[in-house]
């Protein structure tokens, strides 16, 4: 493991802001060549750092250009794990909402499998409706945590937000999406590699944006 990947969970454990962005700025810098950002269907672009144990892990995401989501309707979802989110730059809306059954109001939910970098949509259940339960807005240098079946949406709160997200694997838990519409035509969400180009953009730019919080 990466001397750099344990000063950050130590940072974390800590609620040390200085030890989690020296970290991440360590572990970019001396990884650079092996770093390559793939774009999420949900509109943000993610790299995944690397393994604390056997159910831990580190991600990077980037909230940025996020009109490029598969489906603006299909963006409230729980996950399979746990976390705890770091708010490295910029600010992050956080949506909780339960899912309640109603004859009336008419929604679905739907299991996600994922494999081959694509998650398939699997009917969970229907005749269901939202219910708001929460807002919190988490600025930058704050933490927030959300429980594997927390239904949510995260929405960024300036034109780049990036957040460092702390993941516990849950098991077998499998993640769900809510759609307000019955999906006959989509059948996957699929994740990409971005271009090389854009790839060194969004390292260099969270170079910058640490070595400007020294």
């Amino acid at each position: 493991m990466y001397s750099e990947i344990l000063n950050i969970k130590d940072g974390f454990a800590s609620k040390d802001s200085k030890k989690i962005y020296s970290g991440l700025l360590s572990f970019i810098e001396k990884n650079k060549e092996n770093i390559k950002f793939q774009k999420h269907p949900l509109g943000f672009k993610y790299f995944k750092l690397g393994k604390i144990s056997s159910f831990e892990e580190f991600r990077l995401h980037f909230y940025i250009n996020t009109d490029e989501k598969h489906d603006n309707e299909l963006q409230i979802h729980d996950h399979s794990f746990d976390f705890e989110s770091f708010v490295l730059h910029g600010s992050i809306i956080n949506k909780k909402y339960e899912i309640l059954r109603s004859e009336n109001l008419v929604g679905y939910v739907y299991n996600l499998k994922f494999r081959n970098e694509k998650s398939r949509f699997i009917l969970n259940s229907d005749n269901c409706f939202l219910n708001l339960t929460e807002l919190d807005i988490i600025n930058c240098g704050e933490f927030y945590e959300l429980k594997s079946n927390e239904f949510h949406e995260s929405i960024k709160n300036q034109d780049l937000t990036i957040t460092l997200l702390k993941i516990t694997k849950n098991g077998d838990k499998t993640c769900r999406i809510f759609s307000p519409k019955i999906l006959s035509t989509l059948s996957s969400f699929e994740r990409s590699t971005l271009p090389f180009e854009e790839n060194i953009i969004l390292i260099e730019k969270i170079i910058d944006l640490i070595h400007n919080k020294e």
